[in-house]
Order: C-alpha cells, then sequence, then structure tokens
C-alpha cells in the first residue's frame, strides 16, 4: 500500500458534526480534533488554531472500496490513477484496492512495483495493489505470490475471469494462505455464463442470451469448500444472487471467508435490459428483484460483511453498441453511498448504521485491521456528508474520465462534501463555505 499523503497537516478541530461510527458505538452531534493526522479527541467544546463549523452535517470513517478497476496500466483513456483516485475521493472513499485485470495484467513483481511508485505520485487516497491470482489470469500457472507479495501486492484476486478449474483454485489457496495473502474471488463458471444478461423472462422478452444465477452459485459453492478444506483468506466480491449470498452463511464460521454486494445489484435489476442499451451490460448481470431483495436483506444481517464498487470505467465507443456487444461494468466511486442512501436507507430497507458500518468500518478492517474508525490514534481518513442534499446526477459533474453510469439522470439524496485522508482535505465539495477560520 501507499499513498500521495506525506505531510501531516495542521491541528483541525471539526466543530458541531453528528458522529456516526458503528464500530466505536459513535452516534450523535460532537466535535472532534484531528492532530498530525490522526484522530485526537472526540467530545464537547474542543479548541485549537483551526475550526471548520459542520453543522448539519455527518462524519462517518472514511469510505473503503476493496474492488475497483483505475485501467492503469494500458487504458489510461478510460482511467488513470490520478482520475480514479479523483473520483474515489468525490464518492467519499479514502482507500481503495485496484484490481490486476489491466494490460499487461498485474502478475509480475516489477508490475506491483512500478505501480506503487505511480500511485505514489499520482493517487489522491490510499491505494493498494491486488496481484493475479495466475499469469495472465488465463486460470493455468499460479503467480509467484511471495514474490508480488514482497513487491508490496495487498492480495492476489482472479477477477475478470475467474478461475475454471478447482485444482488450480485449491492449490492457488494453499499457496496463498502460505504468504497470508487474502484472496479476492470472482466466481463465475463459463460452462454455464454464456449469455450477456441474466437468464430470466426479461432476456427472452428482450432476445438476448442469457447465463443463469447458477452461473455464480456453482462456482461460489466450489470457492467455498475449498476455502473450507484450505484455511485460506478467501474474499467472494460482487454477490448478485440469493442462493450465493445464502452459501456465504452457511460457510460463515466453518471457512476464513468474508464477501460483498455491489450498490447496483441492490438497487437495479434486470428489466433495465429491456431498454437494449449496451450501458446496462454488467458482470455478473443484474438480476430479477428477488435475488436484488435477498442479497439487500444479506447486507442488512451482515451474512454480506461490506459494499464494493466493481468501478469499471469504459471509454463511450465500448458502452454505445448494442447490449451484446457492449463492454460489461458500471461507474461507481462517486455514486455508491448518494445510490444506497437514497433507494435503502430513504426507504427504510437499510439502517444508515449498517449501511456505513459496510461501506466504512467493515471492510476499513479488513484492510487494515482492527481499530479503523473514529477514535483516539486511528488515521484521521474521514467523509463529511449531507445528507439533506438532493441532486441530480449529470455526465458534466463526472470526476472520472469516464461516464458509464446507470444513475445519469436520476436524483439522489446525499451529497458527499468533504473527504479526508490523514487529516487532509483531498476532496471538498464545499467550494469556498468549506474553509477553516482562527
Amino acid at each position: 500500500m501507499t499513498n500521495a499523503r506525506t505531510n501531516a497537516p495542521e491541528e483541525l478541530v471539526i466543530r458541531g458534526v453528528h458522529i456516526l461510527d458503528p464500530s466505536s458505538n459513535l452516534d450523535g452531534i460532537s466535535d472532534i480534533r484531528l492532530s498530525a493526522g490522526l484522530v485526537n479527541e472526540v467530545g464537547k467544546n474542543l479548541r485549537g488554531p483551526r475550526y471548520l463549523d459542520a453543522d448539519g452535517l455527518y462524519l462517518f470513517p472514511g469510505f473503503v472500496d476493496v474492488h475497483a478497476h483505475w485501467r492503469t496500466p494500458g487504458r489510461e483513456d478510460e482511467e488513470t490513477i490520478e482520475s480514479g483516485s479523483a473520483a474515489a475521493a468525490a464518492g467519499g472513499f479514502t482507500s481503495v484496492v485496484m484490481m490486476p485485470n489491466t494490460d499487461p495484467v498485474v502478475d509480475k513483481p516489477v508490475v506491483v512495483s512500478g505501480l506503487l511508485r505511480r500511485i505514489e505520485k499520482e493517487s489522491r487516497v490510499r491505494a493498494y495493489v491486488s496481484a493475479a491470482l495466475h499469469e495472465g489470469l488465463k486460470g493455468e500457472r499460479l503467480t509467484e505470490m511471495r514474490l508480488l507479495q514482497e513487491a508490496g501486492a495487498f492480495c492476489v484476486s482472479d477477477d475478470g475471469l475467474g478461475t475454471q478449474k478447482a485444482g488450480v483454485l485449491r492449490n492457488a489457496m494453499l499457496y496463498a494462505k502460505s504468504t497470508r495473502l487474502p484472496i479476492i474471488l470472482h466466481c463465475e463458471d463459463h460452462t454455464l455464463a454464456t449469455g450477456v444478461v441474466h437468464d430470466g423472462i426479461a432476456a427472452a422478452l428482450a432476445g438476448l442470451p442469457g447465463s443463469p444465477g447458477s452461473a455464480e452459485d456453482v462456482a461460489t459453492a466450489t470457492a467455498l469448500v475449498l476455502a473450507a478444506e484450505t484455511g485460506a483468506k478467501v474474499h467472494v466480491t460482487h454477490v448478485s444472487t440469493s442462493l450465493s449470498a445464502a452459501l456465504v452463511g452457511f460457510f460463515k464460521g466453518r471457512a476464513d471467508v468474508t464477501a460483498d454486494t455491489t450498490p447496483h445489484h441492490l438497487t437495479l435489476t434486470d428489466e433495465l435490459v429491456s431498454t437494449l442499451e449496451g450501458l446496462y451490460r454488467v458482470n455478473p448481470p443484474l438480476r430479477p428483484d428477488g435475488d436484488r431483495l435477498g442479497v439487500g436483506d444479506a447486507l442488512k444481517s451482515g451474512i454480506l460483511d461490506f459494499v464494493a464498487t466493481d468501478h469499471a470505467p469504459h471509454d463511450a465507443s465500448e458502452k454505445d453498441l448494442p447490449l451484446e456487444e457492449a463492454a460489461p461494468g458500471f461507474l461507481g466511486h462517486e455514486t455508491a453511498f448518494p445510490a444506497l442512501y437514497t433507494k435503502l436507507v430513504q426507504t427504510g430497507k437499510l439502517s444508515l448504521s449498517r449501511l456505513v458500518e459496510a461501506m466504512s468500518s467493515s471492510p476499513g478492517q479488513w484492510l487494515r485491521g482492527k481499530g479503523y474508525g473514529i477514535s483516539p490514534g486511528a488515521p484521521a481518513d474521514l467523509t463529511l456528508v449531507d445528507l439533506s442534499d438532493e441532486w441530480i446526477l449529470r455526465e458534466d459533474s463526472l470526476v472520472s474520465r469516464s461516464s458509464n453510469s446507470p444513475y445519469l439522470g436520476q436524483k439522489l439524496t446525499a451529497r458527499i462534501v468533504g473527504t479526508m485522508v490523514g487529516g487532509e482535505l483531498i476532496y471538498n465539495g464545499l467550494g469556498a463555505k468549506f474553509g477553516a477560520r482562527a
């Protein structure tokens, strides 16, 4: 891991902010003092050389995204470390894990070390590198995980393609366990996943080739059985079906397993494929409402541990195509919290506390260990939000280099107004109004 933050900012007191941190049992209006890049004190009537009045705003531990594609190296026309990290900061994210399915694939130590050098210079947020589980992500020869770890890789992943052979996956888990590297798994059986959308009524009506939910479920079951047998630390990403979520729940306590789902699988359904627009192609595909609700229930109960965006920027030429030909993926960083707050919290389907836990405390602890949150001595990685702000997502307001968001034109509630990494304001959504004063 590395980041572009090097010099600790001056001491700052944020006054009158509603602090919500489920991991520290904080939920109320208070002041918070930041000093030397850390949380120094939480209390009433705090004093300091600089102040920030935050009346009416909420302060959360910084959001953490364990699944993002910043396209560096190879496709900087779609996203760069600089633009990806800026989009993450605009969405309230202070830490991000970069996926390895780039060009070249992140499967060699020299690629890992090169990325880390670029991150140090270009990233606004704390960025972690996921290396590939197998060479070229081809599912055959394992990468030299120990060397990748020594070069600075935080974890290994098969995201983008998955691992099709159970024997290869088992050996990968054993190797990863020996290096203590977490594994992020994309669970998809390619012998079943032969379509471009979910195989259901919407696909049939649209005349599109579908892939059944079992394509995910079978691969998820295999991964979980192997995780239980090997003892590897396994994270199943972008869970999209009710059955896969239930399988994760069954293996909790039987394996060292965690799992996430995405904002789009929590808020959108496969009915959108009736538009035939390439924008709505994503992998795993959007599912029927029953799966959406089942996955939401699993997140609410804690079976699914957290939310990850699967931020996947694409050039317009790759999305402005018939759905069967379009590249799969959505933008995710900038809309994750507003979309989930609008469609789940405001409708009473998920508590604000659980959403904050799923976007900050829980993935933060997975990434950086216990103690992530708002408590004295913790890094001052913080997200400041106006929960009352209603706004419409427009293409010209996006920070990302790409614009393939499924929420374009929609009215959202809750706006990120400030993001801090190590006490430094890296995103200022309030402009001139957001200023410290003596």
